[in-house]
Order: structure tokens, then C-alpha cells, then sequence
């Protein structure tokens, strides 16, 4: 019997949600969005459409208070390598 006979069909990675979370100074703004949107999806290798896909993009919602007391939304700093 070959590995494939039980392995079954490969996962579809197009099936799977993708979850970006945006400040709401970004969200407000059309310009913006559609730049996010068009980054979100030149990672993951089709810059130019995004049908198929399931994005699902929510405003932040967590804040955190700096030592000074300032209150911000808890929007994760890039990664850079």
C-alpha cells in the first residue's frame, strides 16, 4: 500500500481564514486599506487578486497604558529580520 492510499487529500490552503488586525486610524482610511490589503496579499504570494481568499480584518480592540499613563491600542509592532 503507497503512503498516499491513507494520507488522504492535501489541506487547501485557500480554505483557511487569514486574520489581520488593523488600528482604527487605518481602518477609517480607504487608501490605507486597500494598501494593507494588497500587502497582506503579495505575502502570501498573489499581489493581485484576492478572490478565494477569506480575509477577515478586525479593528483592534486592546489597549495598553504606557508608564505615563497614555492609553494606546495594542497593535503588534512588525517583525523585522
Amino acid at each position: 500500500m503507497s503512503n498516499t492510499t491513507l494520507r488522504g487529500p492535501l489541506p487547501d490552503p485557500w480554505l483557511e481564514a487569514v486574520n489581520v488586525t488593523v488600528p482604527m486610524s487605518v481602518a477609517n482610511d480607504l487608501d490605507k486599506m486597500q494598501g494593507v490589503i494588497k500587502d497582506v496579499m503579495t505575502q502570501l504570494g498573489c499581489p493581485t487578486c484576492h478572490s478565494g481568499r477569506d480575509l477577515r480584518i478586525t479593528v483592534a480592540r486592546d489597549f495598553v497604558v504606557d508608564p505615563q499613563g497614555q492609553v494606546l491600542q495594542a497593535v503588534a509592532a512588525p517583525v523585522t529580520r
